[in-house]
């Protein structure tokens, strides 16, 4: 995750929860992307395409705060 990157979800207890911080910009902008903690998980994507992938991490067995999905501008 890079310092100018604003959390929306964020991997707890094995779910994603959305955090209280607003969208900067649009949810259907392609600057939405999954990170973990060794970099960036996924290519850029709407909010829609990066929440329609949290089924795939229903297996995951990663600590908390593994994964986010971030904004970035």
């Amino acid at each position: 995750m890079q310092k100018y990157d604003n959390v929306i979800y964020e991997w707890c207890n094995k779910k994603w929860h959305r955090t209280n911080n607003k969208i900067k910009t649009h949810a259907e902008r392609r600057n939405f992307l999954i990170v973990c903690n060794y970099g960036d998980w996924s290519g850029f994507r709407t909010l829609a395409e990066c929440e329609a992938q949290f089924d795939e991490f229903n297996e995951a067995d990663r600590p908390n705060f593994f994964y986010s999905v971030v904004e970035r501008t």
